[in-house]
């Protein structure tokens, strides 16, 4: 995927192999976490939660880095990942924040229950569960 998420001028992908490989994800608490959806055993696409680098509030995590290979989008993957990284985040914080990439990812999010959020806290959309 991050080949194909550079492609398309995205590099928060990169931004996630960096921070994996500096063990940003290796922790033993509830957060951070970082799923990954697989097709006829092909990696097709992931995301993770984190607590939030921009609100220090404690009731809150931040959805990062959620891609879904082109060739997998329209068949109900991104959904079942946004489900299961919202079911997720919920489960240890009562807020989830983002940061839609474009107008289409905002769409997106919002079709799944998120708000837009024009606060200063470096996010577009807010969940409150």
């Amino acid at each position: 995927p991050r080949q194909d998420a550079a492609a398309e001028g995205n590099g928060y992908l990169a931004r996630l192999a960096q921070e994996h490989e500096g063990g940003d994800y290796a922790a033993d608490a509830d957060l951070p976490v970082l799923l990954a959806a697989f097709a006829e055993g092909q990696l097709v696409g992931l995301g993770g939660i984190t607590p939030d680098p921009y609100d220090p509030a404690p009731d809150i995590a931040r959805l990062r880095h959620v891609y879904v290979r082109p060739s997998a989008r329209r068949g109900g993957i991104g959904r079942a990942l946004a489900s299961a990284l919202i079911q997720q985040g919920l489960s240890v914080a009562r807020r989830l924040s983002l940061r839609a990439a474009d107008e289409r990812a905002a769409a997106f999010w919002q079709a799944s229950g998120f708000q837009p959020d024009r606060s200063e806290m470096q996010r577009t959309h807010l969940l409150v569960g």
